[in-house]
């Protein structure tokens, strides 16, 4: 190995020039072929005459070899060029040496650990476990220390959710290493607690309660169960939080503390403690609230650590200790879950002092949020208002507290909460020139926006009086004067109105508030204030008066929330563009193609530089899809709200079709979902196939021939709705290349490798819609078609893919069914020639029942009428042509109350509910009675898909087909009318009686009209 141009080519990869880099990486392809290659980058990481950029090259090269080459994937074949068997041992023995002499390079350090991880993800390192308790107990040599608690905090993290998904929910990995390591680690933790603050000692503290962090967050080790053991890794937590910061922490500024090692560490104290509670505990997602251990933490630990966090809560408020972000997220995530279990009444009486002491001054204005809102007031409006963002900052475990406080406690902690506030808005009113109480207002303005879901419930202090109050504390900040001094206070107020759902009963208060929110819409000096302002009208649309006001401004609204919407990607902008799309439809209506032209371009803008980082490599901008999503959103909200008029669905088509068929043609998987929903809305809208549907259609099919099986779910409404208006058109047949196309698609989803039962399930029935819109014209497929299904069938239930669940024998029935009707006398000599006639009817026989919506019901009496009337009685055992005659007027019978069903299941779709009474069981009333809507609506959820599906059978009414085939089988063929009804009992006869009657009566009435 010639080792001077070894070390030329990855100093190389390190160049400024793409082409140096890329002539160095294709050398490098061939050094990686060479026998001990991998373990000799380790031997270059450490040699001392290299420099130091080639050295972190042939680390990250290192570390790319282990992800990329350490196993060989199961579809493609080993070469030379994977790390050999052989060579793994002296690799992962050399990782760990040359770990413990560069541990103290971050750079290195990274590469190194990364690639112990891989390894970790990829097989059992046997010999590790013993390696860590090793180097953890050498004591005298920190090197060794701090390489074991490296590889350990690698170790737990690659396995800490290890047999989660077993049936005991054990991690015995996990287990297995806390028991032979934590001892070690206890005895180093009090160690490093009583040695001198440092760097260094501190990072070994972090990293150690990572390890705990990893090794409890999933699972509960017996050691930790072990009271004993865990008081003692308590009582280090908490003795490391209460030490004083070390002077490295306070000489940097408090804005760039939270990386450091000792911060870090304070940070994982709170949060070891916070997940003890939260998911072992008794906390919220304590799977057993009831165990011994949960029991034991509530009663004994936590009025520990809760004695301890009230003392630094006390030097935290008075200025007296700093605590960084995170660490108060955990601290008032630590009191959140306390809320719902038997420990509330530790913090029961402190809860003024948590609201006016830690929750108030947090979520209050401070001098650098107000920096913020003035330099840099997009980043301001994503840190303060953009709710789809996760923070784990202390305002947002504040608001989270209080909106579970209130949720649960209001009755008796709502009235001191408003107590506290009120004082803060009486101030307010009495000096709104104090900068000090502006911020505090701020925070008041938060609490009461948090708690404003129960102001007008029974418990509240201030029931009947929230249009009052609304109108004296949040109102003055809509004002200029409030705007002029502290607009972020404005924009504030205009975010504490977007939250309240409240119906005004004072009609002069909404005039107010809706002008005043209307004034700071057109700020536009004020982004966060304009942008706050129309998430506030999305609120107040809700209102008939503010309704009526915006209705007529509508397009021009629509238009600058677009060019907004340009600027800057925000979940607020495109809710309230879905809200107003819905909301004024029809004032949207003559300008649905100009809204629709510009969210199109919008859209391809961005969707183009998405791809062109896709193409060069890049990083794909997230908020740049996020932002293409939310126009997409919109766009679609206003192509189904237009579907109500015909002429301007049909006029969208040429510009929406753009967009549709640019995320087929460019697999832009993330967009699919609306793209077809667009599709599907306007072929249901136009009800027939134009130019344009055939182009997306095609561009649809032809996205099969790469990715589009993947995403089968998504394309399956559209494919329907084509089928239900195409199909069944004169000028398509058989040999209609896009009906071949359809047929082939659904075929390859039932006989792929791996056929996913829910995407066959989706196959069968649009195959089975496919031959009901066909009718006649299919039956010329029928010879190729039938024992195609039939081996698709045999093949799916040899393999008991027909589980009952994912997929069901009524997928393969329901296309007989339909093929009987189509053209009884081939299929059912089919079934014959097949020997397959017997079990057909036996499955017939079973599933009758599962398949009885209106549909069902349909379908299945159209293919016994075929049986019975149509058939060469001669082809069916006597025995069955009985048994078919039960299933037809079986299902003749269960019709009407599968469209009662049906009616009904309509009704609560349009918003109509059955009355009913119900009794509240909780205090403020009603959330009891959410979740039984909520339940109702889940467990009528698949019925509802079905009362709503359009099929090709609609329109028939099977009980005129009946009573007209009835009637001339008896009046032209009595021997097969006896064979056929000759058995029926009483029962039975009433119902054919009954329809026949009723439909000679219909026929007489309309004669007569």
């Amino acid at each position: 190995m010639d080792k001077e141009a070894l070390l030329a080519s990855l100093a190389n990869t390190l160049d400024a020039n793409h082409e140096v880099r890329k002539q160095s990486e294709q050398k490098l392809r061939a050094y990686e072929e060479l026998p001990g290659f991998t373990a000799y980058l380790l031997d270059l990481v450490v040699d001392p005459s290299i420099s130091f950029g080639v050295q972190v090259s042939a680390a990250i090269f290192f570390k790319n070899r282990v992800s990329n080459f350490w196993v060989v994937p199961e579809l493609k074949g080993a070469t030379s060029r994977y790390v050999q068997q052989n060579e793994k041992p002296q690799i992962k023995s050399k990782l760990v040496e040359v770990l413990s002499k560069t541990y103290k390079n971050s750079q290195l350090r990274v590469q190194l650990t990364t690639a112990m991880s891989c390894i970790f993800d990829a097989e059992k390192w046997e010999e590790i476990v013993l390696i860590i308790e090793h180097l953890l107990n050498d004591t005298g040599n920190v090197d060794h220390v701090f390489t074991g608690l490296l590889c350990l905090f690698q170790y737990t993290k690659s396995y800490r959710f290890a047999g989660i998904d077993s049936a005991a929910s054990t991690n015995i990995v996990i287990n297995d290493i806390v028991e032979k390591t934590f001892p070690a680690l206890e005895h180093l933790t009090e160690s490093l607690l009583q040695s001198g603050d440092s760097a260094q000692s501190d990072e070994m503290l972090y990293l150690i309660l990572k390890i705990f962090r990893f090794c409890t967050m999933a699972n509960m080790p017996p050691y930790i169960e072990n009271l004993s053991n865990l008081g003692k890794w308590c009582q280090n937590l908490l003795v490391l939080i209460n030490k004083p910061l070390p002077d490295y922490v306070l000489a940097v500024e408090a804005s760039e503390r939270t990386q450091l090692p000792r911060v870090k560490a304070i940070k994982w104290c709170f949060g070891d403690m916070l997940t003890l509670l939260w998911r072992h505990g008794g906390g919220i997602n304590t799977k057993n609230k009831k165990s011994a251990f949960a029991t034991s933490f509530i009663s004994d630990f936590v009025p520990q650590i809760l004695s301890t966090y009230w003392g630094i809560i006390e030097e935290w408020a008075t200025e007296q200790k700093w605590l960084s972000q995170p660490s108060l997220y955990n601290l008032i995530s630590f009191l959140e879950q306390i809320i719902e279990t038997n420990a509330f009444s530790l913090i029961s009486d402190k809860i003024e002092a948590i609201t006016s002491h830690v929750l108030l001054p947090i979520l209050s204005a401070s001098q650098q949020t107000i920096e913020l809102y003035e330099d840099e007031p997009e980043e301001y409006i994503r840190r303060f208002f953009d709710v789809g963002k996760e923070n784990t900052t202390a305002d947002t475990a504040s608001i989270n507290f209080l909106y579970r406080l209130s949720t649960v406690k209001f009755a008796s902690c709502g009235a001191p909460i408003l107590s506290i506030i009120n004082e803060v808005f009486q101030k307010r009113a009495a000096d709104r020139n104090d900068l000090k109480i502006a911020c505090q207002t701020e925070g008041a303005l938060r609490i009461l926006a948090t708690i404003s879901y129960k102001l007008d419930k029974k418990s509240s202090p201030v029931k009947g009086q929230v249009d009052h109050l609304l109108h004296s504390v949040v109102y003055p900040e809509l004002s200029e004067a409030t705007l002029s001094k502290t607009p972020w206070l404005t924009a504030r107020a205009c975010d504490t109105i977007a939250i309240f759902t409240y119906k005004f009963t004072d009609q002069n208060v909404l005039q107010d508030i809706f002008h005043g929110v209307v004034a700071c819409f057109q700020q536009q000096e004020h982004f966060p204030v304009q942008l706050t302002a129309i998430d506030a009208l999305r609120t107040l649309v809700e209102e008939q008066y503010v309704a009526m006001q915006i209705a007529q401004q509508a397009p021009q609204l629509m238009g600058t929330l677009l060019d907004m919407s340009k600027n800057f990607e925000s979940d607020i902008l495109t809710s309230v563009m879905d809200v107003f799309v819905s909301k004024f439809a029809a004032n949207l209506e003559p300008y649905a193609n100009e809204l629709s032209y510009r969210l199109v371009e919008q859209f391809l803008a961005i969707a183009h530089q998405i791809l062109e980082q896709t193409s060069s490599g890049a990083n794909i901008d997230t908020d740049q899809e996020y932002q293409a999503l939310g126009i997409l959103n919109t766009l679609t909200s206003l192509v189904v709200s237009m579907n109500a008029s015909t002429e301007v669905a049909a006029s969208l088509e040429s510009t929406v079709r753009n967009v549709i068929t640019f995320i087929l043609h460019n697999s832009m998987g993330l967009f699919l979902g609306e793209a077809m929903e667009m599709a599907e809305s306007l072929l249901f809208s136009t009800g027939k196939m134009s130019p344009s549907q055939w182009e997306i259609f095609r561009e649809t099919i032809s996205a099969f021939d790469t990715y589009a099986y993947d995403y089968f779910d998504l394309f399956h409404p559209y494919l329907e709705a084509v089928v239900h208006s195409a199909f069944a058109s004169p000028d398509i047949t058989m040999d209609s290349p896009d009906v071949q196309s359809l047929f082939r698609v659904c075929f390859q989803i039932l006989t792929g490798e791996e056929v996913d039962p829910v995407f066959a399930n989706l196959a069968f029935e649009l195959i089975e819609f496919s031959i009901l819109s066909l009718g006649n014209k299919f039956n010329s497929f029928l010879p190729n078609f039938l024992p195609q299904i039939f081996s698709v069938f045999t093949e799916l239930d040899s393999n008991d893919a027909f589980d009952g669940f994912m997929l069901h024998h009524l997928s393969i029935l329901r296309i007989f069914f339909a093929c009987l009707y189509v053209n009884l006398s081939y299929t059912l000599q089919f079934l014959n020639e097949n020997n397959f006639t017997s079990l057909f009817y036996k499955l017939w026989l079973k599933h009758s029942d599962d398949f009885q919506s209106v549909y069902g019901c349909k379908l299945q009496v159209l293919a016994a009428l075929s049986i019975v009337i149509d058939s060469d009685l001669n082809l069916i055992v006597e025995d069955l042509v009985g048994e078919t005659v039960n299933v037809l007027i079986s299902n003749l019978e269960s019709l009407p109350h599968a469209i009662r069903a049906r009616q009904e299941l309509l009704d609560r779709e349009n918003g109509t509910r059955p009355n009913k009474d119900f009794e509240s069981g909780q205090e403020e009333g009603g959330e009891e009675d959410d979740a039984d809507f909520y339940e109702d609506d889940l467990e009528a959820d698949e019925a509802e898909l079905e009362a709503l599906k359009q099929t090709p059978i609609d329109s028939i009414n099977v009980y005129e087909v009946f009573a007209d085939k009835t009637t001339a089988t008896q009046q032209n063929d009595q021997n097969r009318y006896q064979i056929v009804f000759g058995n029926l009992d009483e029962s039975q006869k009433e119902i054919a009686m009954r329809i026949i009657n009723i439909n000679q009566q219909q026929k007489n009435a309309a004669a007569l009209a």
